[in-house]
C-alpha cells in the first residue's frame, strides 16, 4: 500500500469518527448559540466607569436605551422633586425594575443611575441585602450622609474607594430623622440600593 493510500484511509477514518460523534443539527447550534447570545446581553455589570452600556458619555434618550437594552423592558415615566415633574427611564426585567436612569438639567445626558436589583452585577462585589458591617471595617467608613426626602431615614455612603457610586443602607433607628446614626447602629443595617454617577 502506498503512502498516499495510506494517508488517504486516516483521513477518511479520521473524518468518519468526527460525523459519528456529531449528532447535532444546524438548528441545535443555532438554539444553543442564541442561548449564549441570551445570556451574555441580559447581564448588566456595574462598575466606576459604567452600569451596562451606559457611560458619561451617554445621551439620555429612550431610543438610545431601548437600542442598548434589547431584551428589556425600557419605558420612560415621569418622576417628582420637590413638586417638579422630570422624565426618568426605567429598565426592568418582567415586573422587576433593575435600573432608573436620572437626566441631568437639560435632559441631554445622564445624571445618576439607581440600581434596584442584584440582577445588576456589582463588581465591587456587595450585593444588595449585604450589612453594613461586611461592607465597612469598624472605625474605616467611607463618608456618610442622612438621606432626604424620598430617601429620608437611610444613610448615604460612598462606596469603599470609590467617588462616583454611592451606597444607601436602610434599618432599624429610633434617633432624630435628618442624622446619620452611630456607627453601632449602622453595623446592622442594610444596602437598599446604590447610585452610580458618571465621571466627568
Amino acid at each position: 500500500m502506498t503512502l498516499k493510500w495510506i494517508k488517504f484511509l486516516l483521513l477518511f477514518t479520521l473524518l468518519s469518527f468526527i460525523s459519528s460523534c456529531d449528532n447535532g443539527t444546524s438548528e441545535d447550534y443555532a438554539e444553543i448559540n442564541d442561548r449564549r447570545t441570551s445570556t451574555s446581553s441580559t447581564t448588566i455589570v456595574l462598575d466606576k466607569n459604567k452600569v451596562g452600556p451606559i457611560d458619561a458619555g451617554s445621551p439620555f434618550n429612550i431610543h438610545h436605551f431601548t437600542q442598548a437594552f434589547q431584551g428589556f423592558n425600557v419605558s420612560q415615566q415621569t418622576s417628582f422633586q420637590e413638586g417638579e415633574a422630570y422624565p426618568v427611564i426605567r429598565i426592568a426585567k418582567g415586573a422587576k425594575t433593575l435600573i432608573t436612569i436620572n437626566p441631568n438639567v437639560d435632559q441631554t445626558g445622564i445624571y445618576s443611575i439607581l440600581i434596584e436589583d442584584n440582577l445588576v452585577h456589582n463588581q465591587l462585589g456587595h450585593r444588595l441585602g449585604t450589612l453594613f458591617s461586611d461592607v465597612y471595617s469598624y472605625g474605616k467608613v467611607e463618608k456618610c450622609r442622612a438621606g432626604q426626602e424620598e430617601l429620608s431615614g437611610k444613610a448615604i455612603c460612598y462606596a469603599p474607594k470609590t467617588r462616583n457610586i454611592l451606597y444607601i443602607f436602610s434599618g432599624r433607628w429610633s434617633g432624630p430623622d435628618g442624622e446619620i446614626p452611630p456607627e453601632k447602629v449602622l453595623s446592622t443595617w442594610a444596602l437598599d440600593a446604590i447610585i452610580w454617577k458618571p465621571i466627568r
